[in-house]
């Protein structure tokens, strides 16, 4: 916002003009028998042609409903897919951290592990498995703070194949196809339709 550009400006005509021709789209949220929450973290690595910075992105759910999404240009440029991978983790963890925290202030307490899914096995290994570390001293110290939160028991890690990783809609690009299957597992529905 601070210095737009042309660029800046195109997207934001893309997006308006996806937002004016799909009115009827909505989330309905329901009750799918259980309060678990579970986020999708993705990346990109290196996708940004211009500074090859890699983004972030996640999407959250409580209770099979989508309530918390994100993508992000990340601050540094990493090294290997996998160091991106880790720093979408890390930053998915944050907002698991933030979600539980939300939860209680009302009174709502989580029982289960927050499930966190990720499409890259070193990464997921890198999370919970101290011989690992040694192997990625560039990542940042902080970054590590995924594999204290899997001690603690606030969440467990997972992997989930590239095809239903739901986080791609946040930061890669994407065929119709595509977008409409992920679309749907992220509960997006036509308002209009009857039931």
């Amino acid at each position: 916002m601070s210095s737009p550009t042309v660029d800046h400006r195109k997207a934001v005509e893309q997006v308006l003009h996806y937002l004016k021709s799909a009115p009827e789209c909505g989330i309905l949220y329901g009750n799918h028998g259980h309060t678990r929450i579970e986020c999708f973290s993705d990346s990109d690595w290196t996708g940004c042609k211009e500074d090859r910075r890699s983004t972030s992105g996640y999407c959250v759910f409580i209770g099979g409903n989508l309530v918390s999404w994100k993508n992000k240009t990340q601050n540094v440029v990493s090294r290997s897919s996998v160091e991106a991978e880790y720093r979408a983790m890390a930053k998915s963890v944050c907002e698991i951290i933030w979600v539980y925290q939300l939860l209680d202030e009302i009174g709502i307490k989580v029982s289960v592990l927050a499930k966190l899914w990720c499409d890259n096995q070193a990464a997921i290994h890198i999370a919970s498995n101290l011989v690992f570390h040694e192997r990625t001293k560039h990542v940042e110290i902080d970054c590590h703070f995924i594999r204290e939160k899997i001690q603690q028991g606030l969440i467990s890690s997972g992997y989930v194949e590239t095809r239903e990783q739901l986080g791609d809609i946040f930061t890669k690009a994407l065929n119709g196809i595509r977008i409409n299957y992920l679309c749907n597992k992220l509960g997006m529905i036509n308002i209009y339709n009857p039931t």
